[in-house]
């Protein structure tokens, strides 16, 4: 393949698979609204949805494997591939956005709900006025770690490999796998210039300018309701064939919200019979076909091995926390001092941007050679290539939000330098920095599959200790679905059983300390 060839494959490439990040993002964005919200304003949905994100976030990418290729494969092998390899970009994508939805709603500020309860809100002018307003600027500013995640994974969506099945798409991913394995350096180098050269522009053109956008957006303030209100007062007299349907569209919400109350009883009656028929399916499933999972299950682990199990599950819970441990101790700093120089933060930011969004297992081919040799080395960076840019964009998202009023009055008071990161920065960041280091440890666990095992066509390389990733891709890539399933087991009890006792009660500590103050 000429220079000219080469280029133009790999500009074709970059862009095909930019189209399927761009399609996976747009998706989570929506789910992440619709279910981030939900979770963060109703305590019964919160009660369902947080522990279900917990073990869907903890599922890595090869889990996912079956699901993308019996659900959208099988339906539809013209379309069905690209659909499955849209839908695993997104797994690997929603997690942080949707959590940080969930935060954003929950720590609204109490007198902007007492102030929509006083003007008789609807659920839609609730949405649109606070919750929304509250979650665009978390939303926006976690674009770029999602993004960076999808390229992370972008070899493992385009190239779907589970037993006798592979699929192969063409994209980046899939093309960076075919110059490593025949070892055509200029085409790998190739295919990073023009990555690295689309990203700079997705993020100068897009992400940049929408961050600065909303660098000061938030949840409105008791000021932007009562204008809300008057706007509301002032148009009745001027009612016209346009905002008729508007404002009835408003009342009608305000009379179906006091119907549902009326008719709670008869809710709630359905609700039960609803979850009573649920259980009852269940029960019958789990007789009829339970003991025939667990019997095979329970051969697969003895197959598997418990010691090999629990001795792949310690090795990588030590990877997991120790990229976690690192990226908090950098990324904390980090992003006091860029929120502090604001002449400073749009340059530093965007180069910050542009690394984060290179895929170090597209990047891995040209270092190969060097890293052979350590291969606990090359995994703990793979898995902080994968953990600390969540940490770090969350955390300075939240520092961005600092209202001007407290920075204000810490210039007013002439606060030194530590007292004011002390009283001011890290009270602000704690929620964003907690919610930063669910997902990176989410995003860790995911990353243990390419970090533990890394799989670029016939370029296979992984660490000499065992691992939970390791062993997940050796079986995905064997077609051993229950053995999957055993170590998916293994994996998601852990993260869920961190961020049930550990992440959660840390979070509501924060929150009730904030709340009070």
């Amino acid at each position: 393949m000429d220079v000219l060839a080469t280029v133009t494959v790999s500009f074709l490439a970059v862009l095909v698979s930019f189209l399927r990040m761009a399609a996976a993002l747009i998706v989570s964005v929506l789910f992440s609204i619709v279910v981030g919200t939900a979770a963060g304003v109703n305590k019964s949905f919160e009660k369902v949805a947080v522990p279900v994100l917990d073990i869907l976030q903890s599922i890595p990418i090869l889990g996912f494997f079956p699901v993308a290729i019996q659900v959208f494969y099988a339906a539809s092998p013209m379309f069905g591939a690209e659909l499955a390899a849209i839908f695993l970009i997104f797994t690997s994508q929603v997690w942080n956005i949707t959590f940080a939805v969930y935060e954003s709603t929950r720590f609204i500020q109490p007198e902007l709900l007492d102030v929509a309860n006083s003007m008789r809100m609807s659920a839609f002018e609730r949405f649109r006025h606070i919750y929304l307003p509250a979650c665009l600027p978390r939303i926006v500013r976690n674009f770029q770690p999602s993004w960076a995640n999808g390229m992370f994974f972008i070899v493992g969506a385009e190239i779907l490999s589970f037993g006798d099945v592979e699929l192969k798409l063409f994209g980046v991913g899939t093309l960076v796998s075919e110059f490593a394995v025949a070892g055509d350096l200029l085409g790998i180098v190739t295919v990073l210039l023009i990555l690295v050269a689309a990203t700079i522009m997705v993020n100068v053109l897009l992400f940049i300018p929408l961050g600065t956008m909303f660098e000061t957006a938030g949840p409105p303030s008791p000021g932007l309701l009562r204008r809300f209100a008057f706007i509301k007062k002032l148009a009745k007299p001027f009612q016209t064939t346009l905002a008729t349907p508007v404002i009835s569209f408003f009342e009608y919400q305000r009379s179906v919200s006091g119907l549902v109350n009326k008719v709670s009883v008869l809710g709630s009656l359905v609700r039960n019979l609803i979850f009573l028929i649920l259980i009852g399916f269940l029960a019958t499933l789990a007789i009829t076909r339970g003991n025939e999972f667990f019997g095979s299950l329970y051969q697969t682990l003895g197959r598997v091995g418990v010691d090999n199990l629990l001795s792949s599950a310690v090795f990588s819970f030590v990877r997991v926390m120790g990229a976690v441990g690192f990226s908090v101790a950098w990324s904390i700093p980090a992003a006091v001092a860029i929120a502090r120089r604001p002449q400073l933060s749009t340059a530093v930011t965007t180069v910050f941007q542009v690394v984060a969004s290179i895929p170090v297992t597209i990047v891995y081919p040209l270092f190969a050679e060097t890293l052979k040799d350590q291969p606990e080395l090359r995994a703990f960076v793979m898995i902080l290539a994968a953990t600390q840019w969540y940490v770090f964009f969350q955390v300075l998202a939240g520092l961005k939000n600092i209202p001007r009023s407290e920075l204000e009055v810490a210039d007013m008071l002439q606060l030194k330098t530590w007292t004011r990161i002390r009283m001011v920065y890290l009270p602000r960041a704690l929620p964003a920095l907690i919610t930063g280091c669910i997902t990176a440890a989410g995003g860790a666990w995911n990353g243990l599959v390419v970090a533990e095992r890394l799989v670029l066509g016939d370029l296979v390389a992984e660490t000499n200790l065992p691992g939970l990733g390791k062993l997940l891709s050796q079986l995905t890539y064997a077609g051993d679905l229950l053995g999957s399933v055993s170590v998916l087991i293994v994996m998601s009890s852990i993260v869920v059983l961190m961020n049930r006792f550990f992440w959660k009660k840390l979070y509501d500590m924060v929150a009730s300390k904030l709340k009070i103050e």
